[in-house]
């Protein structure tokens, strides 16, 4: 991958940030428009780079540590737009984008070499695994963003953020998609294994941990119809619930020996 191209989406995500910063401090609407056309740009560049490396990769390229940051930063910027254009959280931009530069960030030094796949991953089913995977993460991560931000917000009560009803609404929309994407990650990661291994689920730490994931975000469906668990405990539990997942997906591939390493 280019890395002029590479640095110019983190210059567009970066300038995007500010511009939210700047419109959360000054009050002035063409600060957020500037940012959310820096995103649109952002978002645009990030598809045609992630397109030119399928091409010539021939296979979905999200197989080292490079190539899923970079997936789960575009994932995570997209689905922003959709709940920008959905609901016009405007300055809930600022959280949501920093969380991104910091996927992104970690992902620009990094060997974007595109490697060989191996035969046991070469098939649609594990395309369709690391798209829901992924994709689910990311809107894992924007429910984390806004549970923290409705933390903030009940002790700000600002009206340059969103209220409290639309950002508990938000979350739960969230945490929904996001369950129901890595519900299919599942079911096609369990296809795969089978196809691949001859077994539907194996006990090694990945597979526990995605398990872990699943039932965690499962009996958040649940509680967000239990009134106790409603408004900040709900925020909290959004923001723990990405701390299982960063852990499920860079601690267990970095640091422990899985089938999922990330190298």
């Amino acid at each position: 991958m280019s890395k002029p191209l590479l640095l110019l989406l983190f210059a567009l995500y970066l300038t995007a940030t500010i511009g939210y910063l700047a419109h959360l401090i000054c009050r002035r609407t063409l600060f957020a428009k500037i940012a959310l056309g820096l995103i649109f740009s952002g978002v645009l560049l990030q598809t045609g780079l992630l397109a030119q490396r399928w091409w010539v990769a021939g296979y979905m390229p999200v197989t080292n540590l490079f190539a899923t940051l970079f997936f789960f930063s575009w994932a995570l910027a997209l689905i922003y737009l959709y709940f920008e254009l959905r609901y016009r959280i405007r300055a809930t931009g600022l959280f949501v984008m920093l969380l991104n530069l910091v996927l992104l960030g970690g992902a620009v030094p990094r060997d974007s070499t595109i490697s060989a796949l191996i035969p046991s991953l070469d098939t649609p089913l594990f395309s369709l695994h690391i798209l829901f995977s992924f994709t689910g993460y990311a809107f894992f991560a924007m429910a984390f963003s806004i549970g923290a931000l409705y933390l903030v917000q009940t002790r700000l009560q600002t009206e340059m953020l969103p209220d409290l009803s639309t950002l508990r609404r938000i979350n739960e929309e969230a945490i929904f998609l996001g369950f129901g994407l890595f519900t299919l990650c599942m079911v096609a990661g369990s296809l795969w294994a089978h196809i691949a291994w001859g077994h539907w689920f194996s006990w090694n730490i990945k597979s526990v941990w995605s398990i872990l994931v699943w039932i965690f975000y499962a009996g958040m469906c649940h509680a967000k119809f239990i009134r106790r668990w409603q408004g900040s405990v709900y925020a909290w539990l959004s923001i723990v619930g990405f701390g299982i997942v960063l852990f499920t997906y860079l601690g267990i591939g970095l640091l422990l020996e899985s089938n999922h390493p990330l190298e």
